[in-house]
């Protein structure tokens, strides 16, 4: 028993070689840098991103968006401008299991997150050698927009994940066909999470579809039946768009709503649309290399300055790993290896024609580029260290200081500045007010706009957990109260005669109305730039 133990420990130390090691340090070191404060930094929660709660919230519990729409393929979400689905239907599963909070609604996009950096490791490993697979892990593993997207919910940031996977399944198919078809349902899945891939993933798969072909991997059946499982899960938000674009009336299923909107300004952001498409094309192709290649600064959710997408300096590391690309793509002699690039690079090519495609392109906007060049940019660095061994230690000494750097700055005074366009101030004096279970709230319209209260709106829903079907008037009854929200929450600041201690109202406003409550009518509590104030008879 004792020697069969032996020779057992013995074939697994043989297994785990110097490389599988750095893959597992590797891997470990990407997973456990994402979990540290995952929940508490960034602090607050993006707007979006409660919305995305928030319908998810009501799929959990009727199986409707928050608005009452059955089994939405694409969610109404702010009424003048929609969101992808599949974000809120990945975080039903946490929020009926665990209920609706930070953590619960941000999971989806850390664990896929995982799985997007397993399948760009396996990627490269198919087409490059392990040491390269080695670089890309580790610079994924330290990479800030890697890093920055894994940590808050945003519906778009589920594309470049989808489709790195269904890139991984596209290439494993020429070794074993029946991964081709499953590469077709992470492509489908594309489609529900960004509105960027519908220019970008059918003229990929068209490109990738004719590579197949030509050099023999695919036959037309193959590439017939890999079509008809896209199509099979892809096709209500295929019917959605086509509904909207039509105008014709909302379809319902028992299984799926192609929804009709009235209202939508999303088509302002697509260069096709625009009132000067030539002088947006070109408009586009500088920010796009603004963005992207200059690094230059973003939303501050979406990039830290200084350190850029991918550290300011590592953009020569990816040109040189689009040079080994391209070239392996035209000279390679092996049939797989000169296709699986082409794919590779056509994958690249696809992304930069999607960012040329919208109107003022941010990180976000561009998101389906960032796994490519960081495969480039792993490429380049192992390409360096194969021709010049001891330049190891520079590329470690020099990503190890510099991630040192970003996430101390991240958790630090990046930390302290994301509270502020989280809305942390507000979503605290949210749950404070909360507890007291008022009859009437007034709460500010001014969280983002001045006046709009949309925000404010979507924060609370989200912060006091507000029943759909309470929201939709379909009943008055919630919190152990008998009246409707619409009377109940009121997103506006008060008129002066409207503050009065005599109905049980809580107040939660901007700090430049906190002048008009008196400290001996009112209990007050201030939480930054907001405050909460409660009638005194109804404060214990």
């Amino acid at each position: 028993m004792k020697e069969s133990i032996r020779q057992k420990t013995e074939e697994l130390c043989k297994r785990i070689n110097k490389e599988n090691i750095w893959v597992i340090l590797g891997f470990t070191l990407l997973v456990v840098l994402r979990c540290i404060g995952f929940g508490k930094v960034p602090g607050g929660f993006n707007q979006d991103g409660a919305l995305a709660a928030v319908d998810a919230l009501a799929l959990s519990e009727y199986g409707t968006d928050h608005f009452g729409t059955w089994l939405p393929a694409h969610l109404e979400a702010w009424g003048y401008g929609q969101m992808s689905a599949l974000l809120s239907y990945l975080m039903v599963p946490f929020i009926k299991l665990f209920g609706l909070n930070v953590i619960t609604a941000r999971l989806p996009v850390l664990l896929f997150s995982f799985a997007g950096a397993a399948a760009a490791y396996g990627l490269t490993l198919r087409l490059f050698s392990k040491r390269t697979a080695v670089a890309v892990l580790f610079f994924l593993a330290v990479n800030p927009w890697h890093y920055m997207q894994s940590r808050w919910a945003l519906d778009c940031n589920l594309f470049p994940h989808m489709f790195i996977i269904g890139l991984y399944f596209l290439v494993a198919g020429m070794e074993k066909a029946r991964y081709i078809y499953v590469s077709m349902f992470f492509f489908a899945l594309c489609m529900y999470s960004y509105g960027v891939a519908f220019y970008m993933v059918p003229f990929f798969l068209l490109a990738a579809c004719a590579l197949l072909l030509k050099t023999g991997s695919i036959q037309i059946k193959q590439a017939m039946g890999a079509a008809a499982v896209y199509f099979l899960f892809a096709w209500p938000i295929y019917g959605t768009m086509l509904i909207n674009f039509m105008k014709w009336d909302t379809v319902k299923l028992p299984f799926v709503t192609m929804q009709f909107f009235s209202g939508s300004v999303r088509s302002a952001d697509i260069l096709f649309f625009s009132d000067n498409p030539l002088g947006q094309l070109f408009r586009n192709i500088g920010q796009l290399f603004k963005v992207v290649f200059l690094q230059k600064p973003d939303l501050p959710w979406n990039a830290v300055d200084n350190f850029g997408t991918m550290y300011l300096w590592s953009m020569p590391f990816v040109l040189l790993g689009v040079v080994e690309v391209f070239r392996q793509a035209v000279k390679s002699e092996d049939v797989k290896t000169r296709t699986g690039m082409r794919i590779l690079a056509a994958y690249w090519l696809c992304s930069i024609f999607s960012g040329i495609c919208i109107n003022s392109v941010n990180v976000n906007r561009i998101n389906i580029i960032f796994y490519g060049n960081i495969l480039f940019a792993g490429v380049g660095i192992a390409f360096i260290i194969n021709k010049v061994r001891w330049t190891l230690a520079c590329f470690l000494l020099f990503y190890g200081v510099g991630s040192t750097m970003f996430f101390h700055t991240y958790f630090t005074t990046w930390a302290e500045q994301i509270e502020s366009y989280f809305y942390a101030d507000f979503l605290e004096a949210l749950d404070y007010a909360q507890e007291y279970r008022c009859d009437y709230y007034y709460l500010t319209p001014d969280t983002q706009y001045t006046g709009t209260g949309y925000v404010s709106e979507v924060l609370t829903l989200f912060g006091m957990e507000i029943d759909a079907k309470y929201y939709c008037g379909e009943t008055d009854a919630f919190s152990g109260r008998d009246i409707s929200y619409k009377e109940r929450y009121r997103y506006q600041n008060p008129e002066d005669e409207a503050i009065t201690a005599q109905a049980f109202t809580g107040y939660v406003l901007r700090m430049e109305h906190r002048y008009r409550f008196s400290e001996e009518v009112f209990f007050i509590k201030d939480f930054g730039n907001y405050f909460v104030a409660i009638p005194l008879q109804y404060v214990d």
